[in-house]
Protein backbone atom coordinates (compact mmCIF):
# COMPACT_ATOMS: atom_id res chain seq x y z
CA UNK A 1 0.00 0.00 0.00
CA UNK A 2 1.28 3.53 -0.71
CA UNK A 3 1.78 5.65 1.96
CA UNK A 4 1.52 9.50 0.99
CA UNK A 5 2.08 12.70 3.38
CA UNK A 6 1.90 16.19 2.71
CA UNK A 7 4.77 17.79 5.07
CA UNK A 8 3.38 21.09 5.97
CA UNK A 9 -0.30 20.20 6.19
CA UNK A 10 -2.69 17.73 5.05
CA UNK A 11 -6.46 17.72 6.55
CA UNK A 12 -9.78 16.08 4.63
CA UNK A 13 -8.62 17.42 1.58
CA UNK A 14 -7.46 20.99 2.66
CA UNK A 15 -4.26 22.16 3.72
CA UNK A 16 -1.87 25.17 3.59
CA UNK A 17 2.25 25.58 3.29
CA UNK A 18 4.37 28.25 4.38
CA UNK A 19 7.61 29.50 4.26
CA UNK A 20 8.89 30.18 7.95
CA UNK A 21 11.96 30.56 9.29
CA UNK A 22 13.54 27.38 10.62
CA UNK A 23 11.65 24.13 10.11
CA UNK A 24 8.75 24.46 8.22
CA UNK A 25 4.82 24.95 10.85
CA UNK A 26 1.54 24.99 9.89
CA UNK A 27 -1.20 26.91 11.31
CA UNK A 28 -3.54 25.47 13.63
CA UNK A 29 -6.70 23.84 12.46
CA UNK A 30 -8.79 27.20 13.64
CA UNK A 31 -6.49 29.55 11.60
CA UNK A 32 -6.27 27.35 8.71
CA UNK A 33 -9.80 26.90 8.10
CA UNK A 34 -10.72 30.42 8.31
CA UNK A 35 -9.40 30.36 4.51
CA UNK A 36 -11.22 28.49 2.81
CA UNK A 37 -8.88 26.85 0.75
CA UNK A 38 -9.03 23.17 -1.26
CA UNK A 39 -6.62 21.50 -2.45
CA UNK A 40 -6.66 18.83 -4.78
CA UNK A 41 -4.79 15.22 -3.53
CA UNK A 42 -1.80 15.00 -5.13
CA UNK A 43 -1.13 12.40 -8.00
CA UNK A 44 -0.57 8.42 -7.37
CA UNK A 45 3.01 7.83 -8.42
CA UNK A 46 5.25 5.10 -9.45
CA UNK A 47 8.14 6.04 -8.06
CA UNK A 48 9.58 4.55 -4.19
CA UNK A 49 10.43 7.78 -3.27
CA UNK A 50 9.51 11.49 -4.18
CA UNK A 51 9.01 14.80 -3.12
CA UNK A 52 7.86 18.08 -4.89
CA UNK A 53 9.51 21.34 -3.63
CA UNK A 54 9.13 25.21 -4.29
CA UNK A 55 12.33 26.67 -5.95
CA UNK A 56 12.12 29.71 -4.26
CA UNK A 57 11.59 28.68 -0.63
CA UNK A 58 12.61 25.52 -0.78
CA UNK A 59 8.90 24.40 0.96
CA UNK A 60 8.38 20.99 0.61
CA UNK A 61 4.36 20.34 -0.71
CA UNK A 62 4.98 16.70 -1.06
CA UNK A 63 6.94 13.90 0.12
CA UNK A 64 6.67 10.26 -0.01
CA UNK A 65 10.08 8.14 1.50
CA UNK A 66 11.97 11.06 1.05
CA UNK A 67 14.48 10.00 3.34
CA UNK A 68 15.32 6.58 2.01
CA UNK A 69 18.58 6.58 0.92
CA UNK A 70 18.82 5.54 -2.97
CA UNK A 71 21.66 5.39 -5.73
CA UNK A 72 20.73 8.32 -7.56
CA UNK A 73 22.21 6.67 -10.54
CA UNK A 74 23.13 9.57 -13.10
CA UNK A 75 21.09 12.02 -11.31
CA UNK A 76 25.03 12.27 -9.71
CA UNK A 77 26.05 13.68 -12.70
CA UNK A 78 24.74 16.91 -11.79
CA UNK A 79 27.29 16.55 -8.27
CA UNK A 80 29.83 16.17 -10.68
CA UNK A 81 28.74 19.41 -12.89
CA UNK A 82 28.79 21.45 -9.71
CA UNK A 83 32.35 20.52 -8.42
CA UNK A 84 33.31 20.85 -12.45
CA UNK A 85 31.37 24.83 -12.58
CA UNK A 86 33.43 25.73 -9.25
CA UNK A 87 36.36 24.67 -10.39
CA UNK A 88 35.78 27.12 -13.68
CA UNK A 89 34.72 29.74 -11.15
CA UNK A 90 37.97 29.52 -8.79
CA UNK A 91 39.94 29.80 -12.10
CA UNK A 92 41.49 26.21 -11.78
CA UNK A 93 39.74 24.93 -14.97
CA UNK A 94 39.31 26.68 -17.98
CA UNK A 95 35.90 25.91 -19.98
CA UNK A 96 37.87 26.03 -23.33
CA UNK A 97 40.69 23.61 -22.21
CA UNK A 98 41.55 20.73 -24.85
CA UNK A 99 41.79 17.50 -22.68
CA UNK A 100 43.28 14.67 -23.86
CA UNK A 101 41.54 11.34 -23.83
CA UNK A 102 42.14 8.33 -21.49
CA UNK A 103 41.28 4.79 -23.33
CA UNK A 104 40.55 4.14 -19.33
CA UNK A 105 37.80 6.92 -20.10
CA UNK A 106 36.17 5.26 -22.63
CA UNK A 107 33.88 1.41 -23.80
CA UNK A 108 35.10 -0.93 -23.16
CA UNK A 109 36.20 0.32 -19.36
CA UNK A 110 32.85 1.68 -18.92
CA UNK A 111 30.43 -0.87 -18.84
CA UNK A 112 28.32 -2.15 -22.25
CA UNK A 113 25.02 -0.62 -22.49
CA UNK A 114 26.20 2.43 -20.82
CA UNK A 115 25.12 6.09 -21.56
CA UNK A 116 27.92 7.54 -23.85
CA UNK A 117 29.03 10.58 -25.27
CA UNK A 118 31.22 8.44 -27.21
CA UNK A 119 34.49 9.50 -27.11
CA UNK A 120 37.61 7.59 -28.18
CA UNK A 121 40.97 7.35 -26.71
CA UNK A 122 43.18 10.05 -28.27
CA UNK A 123 39.99 12.29 -29.02
CA UNK A 124 41.15 15.99 -27.96
CA UNK A 125 37.74 17.62 -26.65
CA UNK A 126 36.92 20.59 -24.57
CA UNK A 127 35.60 20.88 -21.05
CA UNK A 128 32.72 22.63 -22.29
CA UNK A 129 32.15 19.71 -25.00
CA UNK A 130 32.28 17.03 -21.92
CA UNK A 131 30.04 18.78 -19.81
CA UNK A 132 27.86 19.24 -22.37
CA UNK A 133 28.30 15.48 -22.90
CA UNK A 134 27.45 14.95 -19.12
CA UNK A 135 24.50 16.98 -18.84
CA UNK A 136 22.53 16.50 -22.27
CA UNK A 137 23.33 12.64 -23.20
CA UNK A 138 24.13 11.45 -19.66
CA UNK A 139 27.76 10.16 -20.61
CA UNK A 140 29.37 8.37 -18.23
CA UNK A 141 32.66 8.81 -20.52
CA UNK A 142 32.30 12.33 -20.25
CA UNK A 143 31.92 12.20 -16.05
CA UNK A 144 35.32 10.21 -16.45
CA UNK A 145 36.97 12.69 -18.43
CA UNK A 146 35.91 15.59 -16.35
CA UNK A 147 37.26 13.50 -13.13
CA UNK A 148 39.94 12.78 -14.64
CA UNK A 149 41.35 15.90 -15.70
CA UNK A 150 40.03 17.93 -12.29
CA UNK A 151 41.60 15.66 -9.95
CA UNK A 152 43.80 12.73 -11.33
CA UNK A 153 41.38 9.80 -11.13
CA UNK A 154 37.26 8.92 -10.06
CA UNK A 155 38.56 8.08 -6.41
CA UNK A 156 39.53 12.06 -5.54
CA UNK A 157 37.20 13.23 -7.48
CA UNK A 158 34.37 11.47 -5.79
CA UNK A 159 36.13 13.07 -2.22
CA UNK A 160 35.76 16.28 -4.15
CA UNK A 161 31.91 15.22 -4.32
CA UNK A 162 31.65 14.17 -0.82
CA UNK A 163 33.80 17.62 0.67
CA UNK A 164 31.16 20.15 -2.08
CA UNK A 165 28.03 18.46 -0.62
CA UNK A 166 28.94 18.53 3.10
CA UNK A 167 29.71 22.09 2.42
CA UNK A 168 26.59 22.66 1.19
CA UNK A 169 25.17 21.27 4.44
CA UNK A 170 23.66 17.73 2.95
CA UNK A 171 24.93 14.46 4.92
CA UNK A 172 22.57 12.36 3.41
CA UNK A 173 24.42 11.82 0.04
CA UNK A 174 27.46 9.99 -0.44
CA UNK A 175 29.32 9.49 -3.77
CA UNK A 176 32.00 6.88 -4.68
CA UNK A 177 32.33 7.76 -8.66
CA UNK A 178 31.35 10.83 -10.79
CA UNK A 179 28.98 9.15 -13.13
CA UNK A 180 26.21 6.93 -11.26
CA UNK A 181 27.19 3.51 -12.60
CA UNK A 182 27.29 2.60 -9.02
CA UNK A 183 25.14 0.80 -6.52
CA UNK A 184 27.18 2.40 -3.89
CA UNK A 185 26.61 6.22 -4.55
CA UNK A 186 23.57 7.01 -2.06
CA UNK A 187 21.46 10.06 -1.89
CA UNK A 188 17.74 10.84 -0.19
CA UNK A 189 14.82 12.53 -2.39
CA UNK A 190 14.92 15.22 0.15
CA UNK A 191 18.22 15.76 0.21
CA UNK A 192 18.89 16.14 -3.35
CA UNK A 193 15.64 18.41 -4.14
CA UNK A 194 18.00 20.69 -1.94
CA UNK A 195 20.54 20.35 -3.32
CA UNK A 196 19.18 20.84 -7.40
CA UNK A 197 17.81 23.98 -5.46
CA UNK A 198 21.26 25.12 -4.28
CA UNK A 199 22.37 24.10 -7.91
CA UNK A 200 20.12 26.30 -10.26
CA UNK A 201 21.04 29.61 -7.36
CA UNK A 202 24.47 28.94 -7.65
CA UNK A 203 24.88 27.97 -11.38
CA UNK A 204 21.97 29.64 -13.23
CA UNK A 205 23.61 29.69 -16.84
CA UNK A 206 23.52 25.82 -16.58
CA UNK A 207 19.89 25.57 -17.41
CA UNK A 208 20.28 27.16 -20.13
CA UNK A 209 23.29 26.11 -21.25
CA UNK A 210 23.64 22.72 -20.36
CA UNK A 211 20.29 21.15 -19.37
CA UNK A 212 17.95 22.85 -21.83
CA UNK A 213 20.34 21.96 -24.83
CA UNK A 214 18.27 19.50 -26.45
CA UNK A 215 21.02 18.01 -28.88
CA UNK A 216 24.76 17.96 -29.40
CA UNK A 217 26.25 17.16 -32.66
CA UNK A 218 29.41 14.74 -31.11
CA UNK A 219 31.85 13.83 -32.23
CA UNK A 220 33.00 16.53 -35.13
CA UNK A 221 35.62 16.44 -37.81
CA UNK A 222 38.17 17.98 -35.43
CA UNK A 223 37.46 14.96 -32.81
CA UNK A 224 39.26 12.82 -35.19
CA UNK A 225 42.19 10.54 -34.27
CA UNK A 226 44.49 7.91 -36.23
CA UNK A 227 42.02 5.59 -35.53
CA UNK A 228 38.54 7.17 -35.74
CA UNK A 229 36.96 9.64 -38.09
CA UNK A 230 33.50 10.83 -37.80
CA UNK A 231 31.57 9.99 -40.64
CA UNK A 232 28.60 12.89 -41.11
CA UNK A 233 26.72 14.82 -38.74
CA UNK A 234 26.38 12.79 -35.39
CA UNK A 235 23.68 14.34 -33.47
CA UNK A 236 23.26 13.05 -29.98
CA UNK A 237 19.52 13.84 -28.25
CA UNK A 238 18.69 15.19 -24.63
CA UNK A 239 17.73 12.33 -22.49
CA UNK A 240 15.10 14.21 -20.58
CA UNK A 241 11.86 14.49 -22.28
CA UNK A 242 10.45 16.81 -19.98
CA UNK A 243 12.39 19.48 -22.29
CA UNK A 244 10.36 18.61 -25.12
CA UNK A 245 7.51 17.90 -24.12
CA UNK A 246 6.26 20.16 -20.62
CA UNK A 247 5.44 23.76 -20.51
CA UNK A 248 8.25 25.73 -18.91
CA UNK A 249 10.56 22.66 -18.23
CA UNK A 250 14.62 23.58 -18.36
CA UNK A 251 16.07 20.68 -16.46
CA UNK A 252 17.55 18.81 -15.12
CA UNK A 253 18.34 15.07 -15.02
CA UNK A 254 17.42 11.94 -15.75
CA UNK A 255 19.05 8.63 -13.96
CA UNK A 256 18.42 4.99 -14.53
CA UNK A 257 20.78 1.74 -13.03
CA UNK A 258 19.02 -1.79 -12.69
CA UNK A 259 19.49 -1.50 -9.11
CA UNK A 260 16.91 1.00 -8.13
CA UNK A 261 15.35 1.79 -11.50
CA UNK A 262 14.11 5.06 -13.18
CA UNK A 263 14.90 8.45 -11.50
CA UNK A 264 14.21 11.98 -12.27
CA UNK A 265 15.79 15.14 -11.24
CA UNK A 266 12.76 17.40 -12.65
CA UNK A 267 12.16 21.19 -12.73
CA UNK A 268 9.78 23.60 -14.59
CA UNK A 269 9.08 27.43 -14.44
CA UNK A 270 5.97 29.34 -15.57
CA UNK A 271 6.13 33.27 -14.69
CA UNK A 272 7.29 33.55 -11.10
CA UNK A 273 6.89 29.82 -9.92
CA UNK A 274 9.53 27.00 -10.34
CA UNK A 275 9.02 23.95 -8.68
CA UNK A 276 11.85 21.44 -8.53
CA UNK A 277 10.43 17.04 -8.08
CA UNK A 278 12.77 14.29 -7.56
CA UNK A 279 11.52 10.75 -7.83
CA UNK A 280 13.76 7.74 -7.28
CA UNK A 281 13.15 4.20 -7.79
CA UNK A 282 10.59 4.33 -10.04
CA UNK A 283 9.81 0.41 -11.96
CA UNK A 284 12.90 -1.28 -13.64
CA UNK A 285 10.89 -4.53 -14.11
CA UNK A 286 10.44 -6.04 -17.80
CA UNK A 287 6.69 -5.75 -17.51
CA UNK A 288 6.63 -2.09 -17.42
CA UNK A 289 7.73 1.00 -19.34
CA UNK A 290 10.18 2.98 -16.60
CA UNK A 291 10.71 5.54 -18.62
CA UNK A 292 7.41 6.06 -19.46
CA UNK A 293 5.98 5.96 -15.68
CA UNK A 294 8.82 8.16 -14.72
CA UNK A 295 7.94 10.80 -17.40
CA UNK A 296 4.17 10.56 -16.06
CA UNK A 297 4.99 10.91 -12.54
CA UNK A 298 7.19 13.78 -13.41
CA UNK A 299 4.62 15.38 -15.55
CA UNK A 300 1.63 15.07 -12.54
CA UNK A 301 3.80 15.90 -9.66
CA UNK A 302 4.70 18.90 -11.54
CA UNK A 303 1.21 19.82 -13.09
CA UNK A 304 0.13 19.04 -9.33
CA UNK A 305 2.52 21.97 -8.43
CA UNK A 306 1.26 24.55 -10.96
CA UNK A 307 -2.55 23.77 -10.36
CA UNK A 308 -2.39 24.20 -6.62
CA UNK A 309 0.57 26.51 -5.20
CA UNK A 310 2.31 30.19 -6.19
CA UNK A 311 5.05 31.55 -4.84
CA UNK A 312 4.11 35.24 -3.49
CA UNK A 313 6.42 37.84 -3.30
CA UNK A 314 4.26 40.91 -2.02
CA UNK A 315 6.38 44.23 -1.80
CA UNK A 316 7.78 45.82 1.14
CA UNK A 317 9.52 48.71 2.40
CA UNK A 318 13.00 48.60 4.25
CA UNK A 319 13.49 51.02 6.75
CA UNK A 320 16.96 53.25 6.84
CA UNK A 321 19.86 51.25 8.13
CA UNK A 322 20.07 50.42 11.70
CA UNK A 323 22.32 52.23 14.47
CA UNK A 324 25.32 49.83 15.18
CA UNK A 325 26.20 50.73 18.66
CA UNK A 326 29.94 50.13 19.69
CA UNK A 327 31.19 49.04 16.64
CA UNK A 328 33.83 49.89 14.02
CA UNK A 329 31.11 50.53 11.46
CA UNK A 330 27.92 53.05 13.07
CA UNK A 331 25.23 51.49 10.71
CA UNK A 332 24.26 48.13 9.11
CA UNK A 333 21.36 47.49 6.39
CA UNK A 334 19.65 44.46 6.91
CA UNK A 335 19.11 42.06 3.90
CA UNK A 336 16.93 39.01 3.57
CA UNK A 337 19.00 35.82 4.00
CA UNK A 338 17.18 33.92 1.18
CA UNK A 339 14.49 34.71 -1.45
CA UNK A 340 12.12 36.94 0.45
CA UNK A 341 8.79 34.88 -0.78
CA UNK A 342 6.67 32.58 0.96
CA UNK A 343 4.86 29.59 -0.54
CA UNK A 344 0.87 29.41 -0.62
CA UNK A 345 -2.36 27.94 -2.30
CA UNK A 346 -2.66 29.68 -5.74
CA UNK A 347 -6.22 31.22 -4.52
CA UNK A 348 -4.31 33.04 -1.25
CA UNK A 349 -1.18 34.71 -3.36
CA UNK A 350 -2.81 37.99 -4.08
CA UNK A 351 -4.11 38.36 0.20
CA UNK A 352 -0.62 37.94 1.32
CA UNK A 353 1.08 41.23 2.89
CA UNK A 354 4.45 41.93 4.45
CA UNK A 355 6.00 43.30 6.82
CA UNK A 356 9.52 44.31 8.53
CA UNK A 357 10.13 43.35 11.99
CA UNK A 358 13.42 44.79 13.40
CA UNK A 359 14.77 46.65 16.31
CA UNK A 360 15.88 50.26 16.36
CA UNK A 361 19.10 49.54 16.63
CA UNK A 362 22.02 46.97 17.79
CA UNK A 363 24.90 46.04 19.46
CA UNK A 364 28.11 45.07 18.07
CA UNK A 365 29.82 42.51 17.52
CA UNK A 366 27.69 41.68 14.55
CA UNK A 367 28.65 38.92 12.64
CA UNK A 368 27.93 38.01 8.70
CA UNK A 369 24.52 36.47 8.22
CA UNK A 370 23.40 37.31 11.82
CA UNK A 371 19.90 37.36 12.45
CA UNK A 372 19.07 41.31 13.14
CA UNK A 373 15.06 40.54 12.20
CA UNK A 374 12.80 39.28 10.05
CA UNK A 375 9.99 39.99 6.72
CA UNK A 376 6.93 38.59 8.32
CA UNK A 377 4.22 37.56 5.95
CA UNK A 378 0.92 37.52 6.49
CA UNK A 379 -3.10 36.71 4.99
CA UNK A 380 -5.46 38.67 6.82
CA UNK A 381 -3.53 39.82 9.68
CA UNK A 382 -2.43 36.58 10.34
CA UNK A 383 1.51 35.34 10.04
CA UNK A 384 2.03 32.47 7.66
CA UNK A 385 5.36 32.59 7.86
CA UNK A 386 8.88 34.88 7.81
CA UNK A 387 12.16 35.27 6.44
CA UNK A 388 15.11 36.34 8.37
CA UNK A 389 16.46 39.88 7.61
CA UNK A 390 20.02 39.45 8.47
CA UNK A 391 23.83 41.24 8.75
CA UNK A 392 25.18 41.50 5.38
CA UNK A 393 29.01 42.16 7.30
CA UNK A 394 30.99 41.46 9.79
CA UNK A 395 31.03 44.34 11.95
CA UNK A 396 33.68 43.84 14.92
CA UNK A 397 33.81 46.20 18.36
CA UNK A 398 35.10 49.30 17.81
CA UNK A 399 38.13 51.21 20.02
CA UNK A 400 37.96 52.68 23.41
CA UNK A 401 36.99 56.07 22.32
CA UNK A 402 34.12 54.34 20.01
CA UNK A 403 32.86 53.18 23.11
CA UNK A 404 33.09 55.34 25.07
CA UNK A 405 31.69 57.92 22.99
CA UNK A 406 28.49 55.53 21.97
CA UNK A 407 28.30 55.16 25.95
CA UNK A 408 27.01 58.77 25.84
CA UNK A 409 25.35 58.68 22.56
CA UNK A 410 23.19 55.92 23.51
CA UNK A 411 22.34 56.99 27.14
CA UNK A 412 20.54 60.29 25.59
CA UNK A 413 19.19 57.66 23.20
CA UNK A 414 17.57 55.86 25.85
CA UNK A 415 16.05 58.72 27.06
CA UNK A 416 14.67 59.72 23.78
CA UNK A 417 13.10 56.16 23.43
CA UNK A 418 15.42 55.84 20.42
CA UNK A 419 16.69 52.82 21.68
Amino acid sequence: MKHYHISILFFVGFFLVFGVWGPPSALALDEFTQFGVAIASPPSLNARSAILIDAATGEVLYEKAADLALPPASLTKLVTLHVVMEEIKAGRLPPDEIIDIDAKDCSPYIPYGSSLMYLQPGMQVSVRDLMLGAAVVSGNDAAYALARRVAGSNEKFAEMMNSAVRQLGFEHMSFVEPSGLSEKNLVTARDFALFCKEYIELHPKALTELHLVKSIHFPRPEHATAQYHPDGVILQYNRNPLIFSYEGADGLKTGYIIEVGYNMAATAKRGGNRFIAVLLAGSSTPYADGGTLRTKDSKALLDWAFDNFSTARPGYVMQEPLRVWFGKSIHVQPEPSEEPAVTVPKMLVDRVTARIEVPKSVKAPLHEGERIGRIVYEIDNTEIGSVNLVSPQEIPRGGFFRIILDSVLRFFAFIFGQV
